[in-house]
């Protein structure tokens, strides 16, 4: 398992408004070897790759960007849907990692990452322990 320091979940403000940021991204982003951006036209709109839980299992996900960063990114499976019945996802079948009134800009593609490997594990244990979601949960 990878050891993340929250230093490397967010920008500083000079290095979110710089126009060097997307490399600044691929920097954090590094620490989930198996994530990588991708482009449209010279423009980055997404991220994709996968996660790996405690339990073994495997997850694809693609990590919509096209409203970064002035709005929460959407996480969506990739391959795979989540379960009908699960709590917080979104009616578009996008995993909820965080309210959009929580974002920052100065949050990073790793830190969406990081929260929605938090949100895979907690998944998993709803779906083993007769659908009670673990932790505490914010209303949407």
């Amino acid at each position: 398992m990878v050891d993340i320091q929250s230093a490397f979940l967010t920008l500083s403000l000079a290095e979110a408004q710089s126009t060097s940021r997307w490399h600044y991204e691929k920097n954090r982003l590094e620490h989930f070897p198996n994530f990588r951006l991708l482009a449209s036209n010279g423009v980055i709109t997404a991220a994709e790759g996968t996660l790996d839980t405690q339990s073994g299992n495997t997850y694809a996900m693609r990590i919509d960007l096209t409203r970064y960063p002035f709005a929460l990114p959407t996480v969506y499976p990739k391959d795979w849907q989540l379960h009908p019945d699960v709590p917080h996802k979104f009616n578009t079948g996008a995993m909820c990692i965080m309210r959009s009134d929580q974002w920052r800009q100065t949050f990073t593609v790793a830190l969406v990452v990081a929260k929605a490997a938090i949100w895979l594990g907690k998944y998993e244990i709803w779906k083993r322990n007769g659908h009670n979601w673990p932790g505490l949960g914010q209303s949407h």
